[in-house]
Formats: structure tokens, sequence, C-alpha cells
């Protein structure tokens, strides 16, 4: 794989050491940038993995390196847009991240999107800033609330996106988030969020693995699980696949294919204190491995 010379050195400070980063480039991503029509690219991850953030982190790269005006939107509550801003631009590091890892989001986040991948995402973020201060990153995630009728955070999060892409004509909005919200037609009976975009403007693609584990909150607890989108047949090469149906779930227009297994990120901020039910239940159940 090709490494962007863009990349290979970011003089920021971090911990007293000169920060660098490189990035792998994307096979098949050229053709989402050639589509002028494109504004809103949905990336439809299962949550709670190091891999999806880390090639969602090369797909950002690999637009900047395509001279595009990028703004990062991430499934994150709409309260922390303040608090992200500023652990992207903040000279004193330590105490931004500090700050951001205490709001109830992090604190308690046992679903995968507060994991360590996503925290080294949006760090990662803040050293393209510099090479790129246009990068921006949108939290565009509004909390569920009793008796909402199913799928109003979905039109919440879509109507949120739609929106914030008006008011940036010329911005190219990447999106990482949960793949059922990326899909193109409804979903246990609702629209999801991608189809609160004009069709015409929006493409989504599913993140597909090949095994291997996520972090995640289900019946099961809180921790390590056998998940993911599982790629049918032979598993494709890393890239991209305009092929829709090549996707192991729901209508997208096709796949960001790992070619890899999945291994589960822990949230960034540790296990909480005291822990939550579906903690307890994990490592009550798997206590012979109750270090993951």
């Amino acid at each position: 794989m090709l490494k962007f010379a863009l990349l290979l050195a970011i003089g920021m400070l971090v911990g007293g050491r000169a920060a660098s980063a490189a990035c792998t480039a994307i096979g098949g991503a050229a053709q989402i940038w050639s589509n002028k029509q494109v504004h809103w690219v949905f990336i439809g991850e299962v949550h709670g993995s190091n891999e999806a953030p880390e090639v969602f982190l090369d797909l950002v790269c690999d637009s900047l390196a395509h001279h595009k005006i990028v703004t990062v939107a991430l499934e994150r509550p709409t309260s922390e847009q303040k608090l992200l801003t500023r652990l992207l631009s903040a000279k004193d590091l330590s105490t931004a991240e500090m700050t951001l890892l205490e709001g109830p989001g992090w604190k308690n986040g046992m679903d995968g999107r507060a994991s360590k991948a996503m925290l080294k995402l949006l760090l990662s973020l803040r050293k393209l800033r510099t090479t790129h201060p246009g990068l921006n990153v949108f939290a565009f995630s509004t909390p569920s609330k009793s008796g909402d009728l199913p799928g109003k955070r979905d039109e919440a999060m879509g109507q949120a996106l739609l929106a914030f892409g008006k008011s940036h004509p010329k911005a190219l909005i990447l999106i990482l988030t949960g793949n059922v919200h990326a899909m193109q037609s409804p979903m246990f009976g609702y629209d999801p969020a991608a189809m609160f975009i004009p069709p015409t403007e929006r493409l989504s693609l599913e993140v597909t693995d090949t095994g291997g584990e996520t972090w995640v909150d289900s019946s099961g607890g809180c921790g390590p699980s056998t998940g993911g989108a599982e790629e049918r047949g032979r598993a494709h090469p890393r890239g991209i696949y305009l092929e829709p149906h090549l996707a192991p779930y729901g209508k997208v227009d096709g796949i960001l294919a790992l070619g890899v297994p999945l291994t589960a990120s822990q949230p960034a901020d540790g296990d909480p204190h005291p822990l939550p039910e579906c903690r307890k239940r994990f490592l009550s159940d798997h206590s012979a491995n109750s270090d993951k």
C-alpha cells in the first residue's frame, strides 16, 4: 500500500516529542472523489472495533490528498461539540482530553462508541489539522428520549446532517456511524438517518470484515463479543467496492472491505466505577477471561 507523503511528518509536539502520522491509501476511493454530486459519505460500522476507525482515518487522509474540504461527522452527542472542537485545537491537549473523557458519553460509554480507537481517531484528526486547518469535526447524535417513536433519533440525526451540509455547501461530509444508520431503505420499521439526505448527494458504504470481535453492550453484557459485518463468501482485499450486492446487511451503495478480522477496542476511560450492570454481567459470565 502507498503512503501519503502529505502526512509523513507533522510538526506537532505531543508529550514533549515530535508526532508524525502516515495514512495508507484505500483502493477504490477515487470513485467517490470523482463524483462531484456526492456531499455526504456514510461509513457504516459495527461499533467497538480498532479497525473501522483506523480505515476511516485513512479515508479522511485520502480525501484531503484529493484537495477536498472535509468535515468529519461522528456519532457523538451534540452536547459534546464544544469539547470536541476544543480537543482539536487546544494548546493544552492533556487538559482538553481529560475534560472530554469526564463527560458521561465517555465516562459510561459501554457500547463501543467511546472506545480507545475512537479517541485515537480524534487525536489523529487533531494532528491532521496542523496541515489542514479547515478540517472540522461535527457531532450529530441526539439522545433517545423515553416515549420517542421508533426512528425519532434517526430522523433527528439525518436532519442534523442535512442542515450542516446545507450550511456548508462546499464541504465533503465523511460520516462514521453505526451501520443501520447508513442504510438506504427502512430498517426495523423506520427510515435510517441516511434516508434524510438527497439520494443523488449521498453515498453509503458498509464496513465489512473477516470475523473477529467488537466491544458491544448487549443482552450478554458489555465487553468483547463475536460480531461485525462478515463478508459473504470469499473476502475482498482492503478497499472500496461500489457493488451493493456485496453488503451483508441492508441497502447500501457498496462496501469498505477491511480484509481482516476485527479486534475489540475497550472503552477509552476504562471501566466506570461503580460498574454498570452490563459490565458486571459480562465479567461474571467470562470470569476466566476477566482481563478483557
